[in-house]
């Protein structure tokens, strides 16, 4: 386990003995933050991190859930390179009982704030259902497309003597 910035890390995998907690402390940005897992791997002796989602994150695609992780070990690290997996753990909360007295506290300002808020939206009527617009075709489209129809052969003078010289030598 590892903490940084305030939030607490597992390590899943280390693979080929890839962590490395003093290198992890200095490559870690804080963008990072946001991602549930974290791997690290190893190539020409630099580290590189790159986050992932968990499986069932809002944010998650193909290429950011840890489901990929195997694709971007595969693709993107260096053939049999050294890595290590992280995990983020989920924040201790305090006790109820600490949380309970902070919170009274602000219960009495948040209300001002949340009218405040709440006020604007209160204000904005609520929208007209609009009318389904019709498709529109590209005026370009409908251009290529009448160029696309057959066109004559141009022929110039020499080729067209040639033709009729082949056509006539053939009936």
């Amino acid at each position: 386990m590892i903490q940084i910035s305030g939030k607490t890390y597992e390590v899943l995998q280390d693979y080929r003995n890839g962590w490395n907690p003093e290198a992890f402390r200095d490559r870690y940005s804080d963008v990072l933050e946001r991602y549930d897992y974290i791997i690290g791997d190893w190539g020409y002796n630099q580290l590189r991190l790159k986050g992932f989602y968990r499986e069932n994150h809002p944010k998650a695609n193909k290429d950011t859930s840890i489901t990929g992780m195997v694709d971007y070990i595969n693709e993107y690290c260096n053939f049999g390179c050294a890595y290590f997996v992280l995990h983020k753990q989920k924040e201790q909360k305090e006790p109820k009982d600490s949380k309970e007295k902070e919170s009274k506290e602000p219960k009495e300002s948040q209300p001002k704030e949340a009218k405040e808020l709440k006020e604007p939206n209160e204000l904005k009527e609520p929208k007209e259902p609009k009318e389904p617009k019709e498709p529109k075709e590209p005026k370009e489209h409908k251009e290529h497309k009448e160029h696309k129809e057959p066109r004559e052969r141009k022929l110039s003078n020499e080729n067209k003597t040639k033709e009729e010289v082949t056509a006539k030598s053939g009936s």
